[in-house]
């Protein structure tokens, strides 16, 4: 392989190609020119005959296609291109080389050429390819020195079909066709199942096209989804094999006396509506037929023995949380698609940074169904990508005005789900209808309490789920035990949910069931994950019961529903998500109780710090605090207060935040709080931890985990655990703070809590950086930086951004370590936390010494001086010393008056402006 590598290589390279890409013996080329293509070509086959092969002698087929491709960075963006140009290539034999009449018109030389090769070109006439769509006219190369004489062109019209020409290509499944065609190859019976717009139809096609090789007396396609008549499903075939009836024989015994003995493969095509009937015919067939072979299309099995059923998944689909760019979409199928049917009505369309987003969202949010998908395409002709994805809550208005040649239920979205919602009995229509209330799946039991009523029971929703999927309306996910439907389905079956009264009822029986199942929300325990996972799979549909309530539902059950999903919120990170839903609840607050409301401001209050909205946090506490003081819930006013003490300690305010923790204490020993207690402990631990008094810190964080332990809750645990860490670190005991950050990292990860998790790898990674274990503490932070970027933790975001400018300080690398410090101190001063703006002026100094920017460290050192009077925090010994040091290497610069001139000038700052000085540095 190593000497046909080198040829082909060489080949391309010395007549101006380029080989993109390579897949085992498989070269993928580009050229400039078709001239260029034909002489590469001509070279490889003439070099391979010539060489030496010991025995062995290896034959290249070569397929050349011209049309339009664009380079992406890493490959070529035009599906179409690439797919024809490898059809053209799969028609031919090894030695041949055979062109397209594409690649024919663009030539320069159509007759022997001045370089001495005598090119001539063979007519092969217009032959269909495999991708079954309209004939191509192809021309064999011939010069002297190749092969001339070759057997018929592996083409389509080698073998006796029916299959339709179709006007475009089949875009991606390269799995899904491998596994129909292994399927195929062990079955004489492949039903294809899903739901309508699948792409059913083009797959079995496409399989037949493919292995029309495997079958001497070819391919052929019958399409029954005119068929109203069951009697005329035999004729039907007879019609598509060319057959007429005979005298004295049912057209049945015609079709089968037909295919005795034939090695055949017979397609039927749209079979639900008349599935009993294709069953009984099909055994009949395959009974009689010992060689034929069926490929069955349709939303429900035939349930015949020996039948192989497939059910026909959505084409790939972009990740929506991933980084999304226009080279990154192009892998996944749905978008290829969309590409290729937008360029065919549209060819100016272009993927951009500014569309890549709308476009993924568009095919995620239609499912992956490619009717959906080249609907919406279509529409590029008069809408921008983001106008289409922003008209998709009103898709079948919007999904209309397919091929006029197609199937009028192949025209519109509509009314292909049409076809199939008349397929269904008068119950199925009604859960249908019911079920699309849920968001993000549902269990049997969700659906029992809530879709059932007078007219359909809970002993008949069993049946009817399974009915529903074993005719493609919804799945089934045996691993997760979940049902779950397409959003495009889904949307269908609320239009059909038209009756105020009903939707009312089955609406409120929605928020009434979420609600009863999260009466014992609690995260704390031994199964703390277990429980947490069952909130995270019916997150969207605790969301969506308290959304579809807020207007004309109980609004005070809404809101209760919400302050329970506080802690779910915090653990997972869905903070923006959770104070979205707050916020529309205190817009429609009337009618609240005063403690309910109070708690939605507490909930909202903890949302926002972690989002770094520290004066909106302080306004939703003071809030709330005002409420619970007012009323006699306790434990209730214990969380405000320290939420309210959590804010001013974001901010560096440690001595309001210390007296709030020591009233949030007292109250909580008053009535027995445990977790009261636990919180207020840990928190002022961690104040005289801020505040160099260590021994102290630790004292008072052990007693608060022996309350954190008492509570069982984990997550709690974990925050104590950390501070533990942390203590450990300020002693210079790595070894001990790892065990006590190792521990909580395990707990974490146990349960899910993804801020839990950022934290501890984060203090890790910074232990890593300070023994000199670089690489291992970049991984370490990366993981922290990806969690926290992933659940828009803010503050967290700046914590994981300044570990790794410290690193980068550590190493002597200055300009890395400014830049991180930089986009950490711009989220810093957006929150107002003072505390942490302080700390970073310390390497700022030693970043603007080693840049000779002196004037402003001098300034950054008379900053710090009075910062730390300000927030009245203690600063260690040894580091009073390096400021000290840090103050007579940089006076040397300037004389006495200037020094102290810039040195007052930078006390005289608060603790923003010296940071804002800092940003304005190069």
């Amino acid at each position: 392989m190593l000497k046909h590598n080198k040829i082909l290589q060489n080949a391309v390279d010395s007549n101006n190609g380029f080989v993109f890409k390579t897949a085992g013996d498989a070269f993928c080329c580009a050229f400039h020119t078709a001239d260029d293509a034909v002489n590469a070509a001509i070279d490889i086959q003439r070099k391979l005959n010539a060489e030496e092969w010991n025995g062995i002698f290896i034959k290249v087929r070569t397929g050349i296609h011209s049309g339009r491709s664009e380079w992406s960075g890493s490959d070529y963006m035009g599906y179409m291109t690439l797919a024809r140009t490898a059809r053209v290539m799969s028609s031919a034999y090894g030695e041949q080389i055979i062109i397209s009449n594409d690649t024919f018109k663009s030539l320069s030389i159509k007759a022997d050429s001045d370089s001495g090769k005598k090119i001539s070109f063979r007519d092969l006439g217009e032959r269909r390819l495999k991708d079954v769509i309209q004939p191509i006219k192809l021309y064999q190369i011939i010069s002297p020195g190749l092969r001339e004489d070759f057997p018929p062109l592996k083409t389509l019209d080698a073998r006796p079909n029916n299959l339709p020409v179709q006007i475009s290509s089949f875009i991606g499944r390269e799995k899904v066709l491998k596994e129909v065609k292994d399927l195929l190859y062990g079955s004489r019976l492949l039903t294809l199942i899903g739901t309508g717009g699948g792409g059913k139809t083009r797959l079995a096609m496409q399989t037949g096209a493919d292995m029309i090789d495997e079958f001497v007396n070819g391919v052929f396609i019958a399409e029954l989804a005119p068929v109203t008549n069951p009697e005329l499903i035999a004729p039907a075939i007879l019609n598509s094999l060319g057959l007429k009836e005979e005298q004295n024989k049912t057209p049945e015994e015609t079709v089968t006396d037909f295919l005795k003995g034939k090695e055949l493969l017979l397609i039927l095509d749209n079979c639900e509506h008349l599935v009993h009937e294709c069953a009984v015919l099909s055994n009949n067939l395959l009974s009689n037929c010992e060689k034929l072979k069926l490929i069955v299309t349709s939303r429900e099995a035939l349930n015949c023995t020996g039948e192989q059923i497939y059910r026909l998944p959505s084409m790939s689909l972009p990740e929506l949380t991933a980084e999304i760019t226009p080279e990154k979409l192009v892998k996944y199928e749905s978008v290829r698609l969309f590409i290729e049917r937008a360029l065919s009505v549209s060819p100016d369309f272009r993927v951009n940074e500014k569309n890549a987003h709308a476009l993924a969202k568009i095919c995620s949010r239609l499912d992956g169904i490619p009717l959906a998908i080249e609907l919406a395409a279509a529409r590029v002709k008069i809408l921008t990508i983001e106008k289409i994805f922003e008209r998709l809550n009103d898709r079948f208005s919007l999904l209309t005005g397919g091929n006029r040649t197609s199937l009028p239920r192949q025209q519109t979205l509509k009314a292909l789900i049409d076809w199939s919602y008349d397929l269904l009995s008068d119950n199925e229509k009604i859960l249908w209808s019911r079920l699309s209330v849920f968001s993000g799946g549902w269990t049997l039991e969700a659906a029992e309490e809530i879709c059932s009523d007078d007219i359909i029971s809970k002993d008949e929703i069993l049946d009817l789920l399974s009915q529903l999927t074993e005719k493609s309306i919804i799945m089934y996910d045996e691993e997760n035990e979940r049902y779950r439907i397409l959003e495009t389905i889904k949307q269908y079956g609320e239009s059909k949910l038209s009756d105020k009264t009903e939707m009312k009822r089955i609406v409120s029986g929605y928020l009434d069931y979420f609600f009863n199942k999260a009466k014992s929300l609690s995260l704390g325990g031994a199964d703390a994950e277990y429980r947490i996972l069952k909130i995270e799979a019916d997150h969207n549909n605790l969301m969506s019961a308290i959304e579809s309530n807020l207007s004309d539902g109980d609004i005070e059950k809404c809101a209760a529903l919400a302050n329970r999903l506080e802690i779910f919120w915090e653990i997972r990170g869905y903070y923006s998500a959770g104070l979205r839903l707050i916020e529309l609840i205190l817009n429609n607050r009337g009618g609240l109780s005063e403690n309910t409301e109070a708690r939605l401001y507490s909930t909202a209050s903890t949302l926002n710090r972690q989002l770094g909205n520290n004066d909106k946090s302080r306004e939703y506490s003071l809030k709330s605090l005002e409420l619970f003081r007012k009323d006699n819930d306790k434990s209730e006013l214990i969380n405000s207060i320290i939420g309210l003490a959590n804010t001013e300690a974001s901010t560096g305010n440690f001595d309001k935040a210390e007296k709030l923790y020591n009233e949030s204490l007292a109250l909580s020993r008053e009535i027995d709080y445990v977790s009261g207690i636990a919180f207020s402990l840990n928190n002022l631990g961690n104040i005289s931890l801020v505040r160099g008094n260590l021994d102290k810190a630790e004292k008072i964080i052990l007693e608060s985990l022996e309350f954190h332990k008492r509570s069982g809750n984990k997550r709690n645990i974990c925050f104590a655990l950390d501070s533990l860490g942390n203590i450990y670190m300020d002693k210079e005991n790595p070894e001990k703070a790892k065990y006590y950050l190792n521990e909580s990292l395990e707990i974490a990860r146990e349960i899910g809590d993804k801020s839990g998790i950022a934290f501890a790898l984060h203090n890790l990674a910074a232990i890593m950086f300070s023994g000199g274990n670089f690489d291992e503490g970049l991984k370490y932070n990366e993981e922290s930086l990806k969690l926290r970027t992933e659940i828009g933790e803010k503050t967290g975001i700046a914590y994981s951004l300044d570990n790794i400018g410290r690193a980068y300080l550590i190493q002597k690398n200055f300009s890395e370590a400014q830049k991180y410090f930089n986009e950490s101190l711009k989220l810093r001063i957006k929150s107002g936390d003072m505390h942490a703006i302080l700390l970073l002026f310390k390497p700022y100094i030693r970043i603007f010494i080693n840049s000779g920017q002196n004037i402003s460290a001098v300034k950054l050192l008379g900053a710090v001086e009075s910062g730390i009077k300000t927030l009245g925090i203690a600063v260690k010994s040894e580091e009073l010393t390096e400021y000290e040091v840090i103050k007579n290497e940089i006076k040397d610069n300037f004389n006495t008056e200037e020094f102290l001139q810039y040195f007052e000038e930078g006390k005289r700052m608060s603790i923003i402006q010296a940071g804002e000085l800092i940003l304005k540095e190069k």
